[in-house]
């Protein structure tokens, strides 16, 4: 069975205009980290320096994906066009390890696997990571320092921290979630005893 040319055009054009109509802006991928041009201070390792190893940072579930969130009241609502580059726990935790580490050039500070067992183990417990439609942000976060001796103390600490600031593009949300998790790490990095 043949099908006039002119059906055949209009069917062409309808496929067309349906798949034009199902195109959607490109994806936007964000991290938390800085970009890899940032100026970091070269490290000065020695045989026997010490490790601090940060665990993977633990979040409630509805934040832990890759999915770039903002609430209003008591709705979360999901980004249609963006979302973060890896979990939302891995982002945290690679920033939090980056910050401390350009406290401490002389130690080894790592969120990955060891050969042997690190002096001191960092676990951090994020209860609440909100960022409202208003722009107002709040981290809500427990840690832990955990050394390798122990006839050491455990240290055992938390934070409440708020910020401020333009929420009307998911790169202004990411921003200010970035600001908030360099606070975190910086309260942390405070609790982390001298070791030498």
């Amino acid at each position: 069975m043949m099908f006039p040319p002119r059906r055949i055009a209009l069917a062409f054009l309808g496929a067309c205009t349906l798949l034009a109509g199902c195109a959607s802006p490109p994806l936007r991928l964000y991290t938390l980290g800085m970009p890899g041009d940032r100026d970091v201070q070269q490290p000065h390792l020695s045989a026997r320096l010490t490790t601090i190893e940060i665990s993977r940072t633990v979040l409630p579930d509805y934040l832990d994906s890759q999915d770039m969130i903002t609430r209003q009241g008591e709705e979360v609502i999901r980004s249609p066009r963006s979302r973060w580059a890896t979990r939302l726990s891995l982002g945290i935790t690679d920033l939090v390890t980056n910050e401390i580490a350009s406290s401490h050039p002389n130690e080894l500070i790592t969120d990955q696997p060891l050969a042997d067992a690190a002096n001191m183990r960092v676990q951090i417990n994020v209860s609440r990571f909100d960022v409202n439609v208003d722009g107002q942000a709040v981290l809500d976060a427990n840690w832990a320092v955990i050394p390798r001796d122990p006839k050491k103390p455990l240290i055992r600490n938390r934070a409440h921290l708020t910020a401020t600031g333009s929420v009307s593009t998911d790169a202004d949300t990411a921003s200010l979630m970035r600001k908030l998790v360099i606070q975190l790490a910086d309260q942390v990095n405070l609790s982390i005893p001298p070791t030498q």
